[in-house]
Order: C-alpha cells, then structure tokens, then sequence
C-alpha cells in the first residue's frame, strides 16, 4: 500500500542559517548523521509507523527538502518522493551485532529527505533506528522529531491539523537574551590544537566506520551522582574527567600544556518559556560546542573531577556556547563559501598537526514521552549515537534513559581499529565510579 503525503500547504524553500551551512560542510571532517535507537519488546506495526514517517515529513518541511549550495544555500522542498522508502527493513537474528552497521547508512542531505527510519526486525521483537542529518537538527532537535513520530504512531487516525512549524531555523531568539553580546567572556575555540592531541590512528583513512556502545546498570548513576555530590560536581563533570582521563592514558599527551575537549551546549538553555511555539522542542539546530581545557596530569579520580568541575564552571560563569554561536551568525545567510573554507583550514590543521580535539556530547535525559509509541509496545532501552569524526577525531556520546547511562563512539577505520577503540571504552568505564 503507498503512503501518501498529507495535503498541507508549506514553503518551497527555507533558508538555512549558517548554523546549518556549518554543519553541512562538516562533512569534510566526519559523519554529520545522528541516529535516534528504541528497542522494543514486541514488534512494531510497520503500516503504522509508515504512515507516522510520512505525517512528520508534513509536519515538517525541511525533513523533507534536499540542502541546495548556493551563495546563499536554502533547504528546497522534494517536489515528490517515495515516502515508503522512509521505513528500511532489515531481518536480523541479533540485533546488537547488526545495529552497527545499520549505523552506517548515511543520510545525504543535497539528496533528501533529511530522515530515514531503520527497522531491525527479529522473529519476536523490533529496533528502529531513526537517522537524521545533522545540517537539518541536533540532538534535542531528533529527540522532538522522535516524540512527534511516536505521537504520530498513538493517534494514527487523529484527523486534527498539525501545529505549524516555524521556518524560522536562526539563533534570533537565544541571541536576543544577550543585547550586550560585546561584553562576552567565554571566546570560541581556537582552531589549532596541540600536535598530537588525538586518538591513535594508523595508515588507512577512515572512510569505513564502526561503533563501540555501553550500556551501563542503573547502580552506575546512581554511583555518579553519589560521587559528584560529595564534590558539589554534576554527573557531566565527572562523565568528563572520566573521558579526559581515559584520553590521557590512551594518547599520552605531554603534562606541561593544557589540552582541549570539545563540550556541546544546546543553546535552548537560554530560551525563556514566553514565546507562542515552543522554540525548546524546535527541529532545527540550536546546538554549538565550546573548549574545555585542562592539564594532562593523571590524579586520582577525585582529583580530576574536581579539576573538570572547576573548568565547567569556569565557563558556566560567562555563558558559554554564545560567543561560539554569535561566531557563526557573523557569517550571514550569505557566506556559505567563507563557511566552507573555515572548514578546510580546521581540516588542514587536523591532518598537519595530527591532532583533533576530542568531542563530548552528553545528550542527558531520554524522557518517556519521546519513545511512548504505544501502551502495548514496551520499550526496553533507548539512546542516541552521535556524529563520528575522522580519524584522529573522536566523539563520545552519552545518553540516560530510565536511570541508565549509554556511552557511544563512533569513529573511523582502518586508521582507527576496532580492538582498540574497545580497549578505550573499557578505560573510560574503569575510570566512572563503582556501586
């Protein structure tokens, strides 16, 4: 049966800010595609969950627009596609084995749709695996996507209107809480990292991809934040000093300079509760990432958690992530080749120097809403698996649902071997505090 596309009027073109210019050119340097998991107990209705894809490709025009470079780029509406090529099946006998390279199927952005949904289906129960590209939202952003598609999927034959969705994709309105943007301390981060900050990466390239994910037991948290307590640092501190220790012992870097990781801030922090469309739950990109630096000296581990709370909060003071984000405004919708080339010189810089900060992005807190597709579809864990960056470039990301901590990093081989990326997140989880 062909799904077909709603009938709501909505924009042939949209313009991309420079926020998604950005993060369309840093494909140069890595995976842009992010990837929304449910595993369910039972098996989804595959009709169903077509014909919810199709209700947020209408919900939602840019999902399905293609990414058109230009001078000045916009998002163009797709004047017809196959809305059924939304839901890929794939019959497998051990989900967790084949997740991976499910993983690997990109989404291309000048192509469209932004979306596809990968079904992982076994004789008894289901897996989607929702992929988007980074150019049309972030992480909070596939998150409002997922609980509109299972929103969709409850109320199957809801015949009300959807809200509109605002075309508006700037950094307007979180700019606007700061008139005196001059007066910012926090400054973006610097483009050349130290030679030789980056994860050990052999010959080869990294144009094959692999994953490493863990889920943790409850009784980890609850440790964290037993921990954290004690020191009057959040569970991101000492995800934090857990992550730069295991850097240190894997890259060895020199003890006398400080070295940075990439932390990402959603911007919708800054957002006041007072405009008409919830501008929180927006599917757009509203995220930036910002430099923490701290000396690689190995301590104990209550030493360097209190060495990475002392660097967030140092940053918290002086809202961080909105001199990156005034950064990239200053481009305009009209600086896509100088976005471009800003691009080629980080790139550049990463191969010269062999180095790539490495990047944290702790997503936080997967709320029921976001995965309750149905009251008869109990789902047994949920995560987001994030960018990968090429190779020495290394991305952990780190999700919670029901109490339990998902730990992801994707990177690139054969440069980057399997063994060894495994190896790192066994450090990395020998270094989290234990029940």
């Amino acid at each position: 049966m062909k799904t077909t596309l709603l009938n709501i009027t909505r924009p042939c073109r949209i313009p991309a800010p420079p926020m998604d210019q950005f993060n369309y050119a840093l494909q140069a340097v890595g995976d842009q595609t992010m990837h929304m998991v449910i595993a369910f107990e039972d098996q989804i209705d595959e009709k169903r969950l077509r014909a919810a894809a199709a209700a947020v490709l209408a919900d939602i025009p840019v999902l399905a627009s293609r990414f058109v470079e230009c001078d000045a780029p916009y998002w163009e509406c797709l004047p017809g596609p196959d809305y059924d090529t939304l839901v890929r099946i794939h019959y497998s006998t051990d989900p967790d084995r084949d997740l991976p390279t499910i993983l690997t199927i990109p989404v291309d952005p000048a192509a469209g749709p932004q979306i596809c949904i990968h079904l992982i289906r076994t004789k008894s129960n289901d897996t989607i695996c929702i992929t988007v590209h980074h150019a049309a939202m972030d992480a909070r952003g596939l998150l409002a996507c997922t609980r509109m598609l299972a929103g969709h999927y409850r109320n199957a034959d809801c015949t009300n209107p959807p809200l509109a969705e605002t075309t508006d994709r700037s950094l307007n309105a979180v700019l606007s809480q700061f008139p005196e943007s001059v007066h910012i301390c926090d400054p973006p981060a610097p483009e050349d990292p130290p030679a030789g900050w980056g994860f050990p990466a052999g010959p080869g390239g990294g144009s094959t991809h692999d994953f490493v994910v863990r889920t943790l037991p409850a009784s980890s948290l609850d440790a964290i934040k037993r921990v954290g307590k004690l020191q009057e640092a959040t569970v991101n501190d000492v995800l934090l000093a857990a992550y730069f220790m295991a850097l240190c012992t894997t890259i060895r870097p020199p003890p006398d300079r400080k070295v940075p990781i990439m932390v990402s801030i959603d911007l919708r922090r800054y957002l006041n509760d007072s405009p008409p469309l919830s501008l929180k739950d927006t599917i757009c990109n509203q995220s930036v990432a910002f430099a923490v630096h701290m000396k690689p000296v190995l301590q104990s581990r209550e030493e360097m958690i209190a060495c990475a709370r002392d660097a967030m909060l140092e940053h918290m003071t002086h809202n961080p992530g909105i001199a990156s984000a005034i950064d990239l405004e200053s481009f305009g919708y009209t600086g896509f080749t100088r976005i471009c080339e800003r691009v080629q010189t980080m790139k550049s810089t990463y191969d010269t120097r062999h180095a790539n900060p490495p990047f944290l992005g702790n997503i936080g807190i997967i709320p029921e809403e976001v995965v309750a597709f149905s009251q008869n579809l109990p789902v047994t864990n949920a995560f987001v698996i994030g960018i990968v960056i090429d190779p020495p470039g290394v991305a952990l990301g780190v999700t919670t649902f029901r109490d339990r901590l998902t730990l992801s990093i994707g990177y690139g081989s054969p440069a980057i071997k399997h063994a060894a990326m495994e190896q790192f997140m066994d450090t990395l989880v020998s270094y989290l505090p234990v029940a």
